[in-house]
C-alpha cells in the first residue's frame, strides 16, 4: 500500500530510547528517541570529549531536509480504543487515552488503511518525566535530559560530567532519519553547536549497536485501533512534532 505524503503543518515522529529498557519499562517511542541511543553512551562520550574531532555545524545536518510530504486521509476518525504496542516483554503499551499522542485513522486515495500517530516535543518530554528515571536527575553522570526535535531528526542533550576537566558539559547526540524514513542514524555529537564525529573504536561500535536496538524497536512498533493493526511505514519530524505513518 502506498501512503500519500504528510504536510509540514500536519504532524511528525520521534523516538526516544533507553539502554536500561527492562529496568525502566519505558514505552518504545519515548525510549527510542530520548534514551536508547544516548544514555548508555554518555559516560564514554564525556570521557572522550577532548579526543572528538570537529566535523562542521550541527545545524548543517538538518539543513537539506526535504519538506514533509502531505498525507491526506479519506474519512478520518480518531479511534478511542487505539493502543501503541511494541514486541518487547518490558515495554508497556501506550493507550491513546493517556493524552500523550493523537491518532487518526482512515484510508488513502487507493482505499488502503492508514493511521497517523503524532507526538509533540513537549509530550515526549512529559513521558520521559512520568515513565523513566532518565529525566529524574538522579544519575550523577548526566542530568537535565532534553529532546530538541529538528527537521528530519533530533538532538538529545544532557549535562554530562567530564572527569578530565572536572566540569559539567552540555553534550547532545545528533540523530537523523535515514533515506528509508523508518530508522535513525547517529550523525555525531553536538557541543555548543559544533558537530563532532564519534571515533570508530569501541565507543563508536557501542553507540551503533545501541542505535540498532532502538531501530529494531521502531520496526516492531504496531498500532491497534478500530479493530485493525497497523505497522510503521514512515516517520516524519519537524521542529515541534514527530509523526508516525502506519499502514
Amino acid at each position: 500500500m502506498r501512503v500519500q505524503r504528510v504536510s509540514r503543518r500536519n504532524n511528525k515522529l520521534l523516538w526516544v530510547g533507553c539502554g536500561c529498557l527492562g529496568a525502566l519499562g519505558i514505552m518504545a517511542v519515548v525510549t527510542i528517541i530520548g534514551v536508547i541511543v544516548l544514555l548508555p553512551a554518555l559516560p564514554g562520550l564525556a570521557a572522550q570529549v577532548a579526543g572528538l574531532q570537529p566535523s562542521g555545524s550541527t545545524a548543517n545536518v538538518f539543513a537539506a531536509v526535504e519538506p514533509t510530504p502531505d498525507v491526506q486521509l479519506q474519512n478520518p476518525v480518531s479511534p478511542p480504543d487505539a493502543v501503541l504496542n511494541v514486541s518487547g516483554a518490558d515495554v508497556q503499551p501506550l493507550p491513546a487515552g493517556t493524552n500523550t499522542y493523537t491518532v487518526t485513522t482512515g484510508t488513502n486515495s487507493d482505499g488502503a488503511p492508514v493511521a497517523l500517530v503524532t507526538f509533540t516535543e513537549s509530550r515526549l518530554m512529559e513521558l520521559c518525566y512520568q515513565r523513566t528515571q532518565a529525566c529524574s536527575n538522579t544519575n550523577e553522570q548526566f542530568r537535565n535530559l532534553n529532546l530538541d526535535l529538528r527537521p528530519g531528526g533530533a538532538v538529545v542533550y544532557a549535562d554530562v560530567l567530564v572527569p578530565q576537566l572536572g566540569v559539567t558539559q552540555t553534550i547532545g547526540v545528533v540523530l537523523r532519519l535515514d533515506s528509508s524514513r523508518r530508522q535513525f542514524a547517529v550523525a555525531g555529537v553536538d557541543i555548543s553547536g559544533t558537530l563532532y564525529t564519534i571515533p570508530p573504536d569501541t565507543l563508536g561500535t557501542q553507540v551503533a549497536q545501541i542505535a540498532q536496538t532502538g531501530n529494531d524497536l521502531l520496526r516492531q512498533l504496531e498500532l491497534e485501533a478500530g479493530g485493525g493493526q497497523y505497522a510503521l511505514a514512515e516517520v516524519y519530524i519537524d521542529d515541534t512534532t514527530v509523526t508516525l505513518v502506519l499502514r
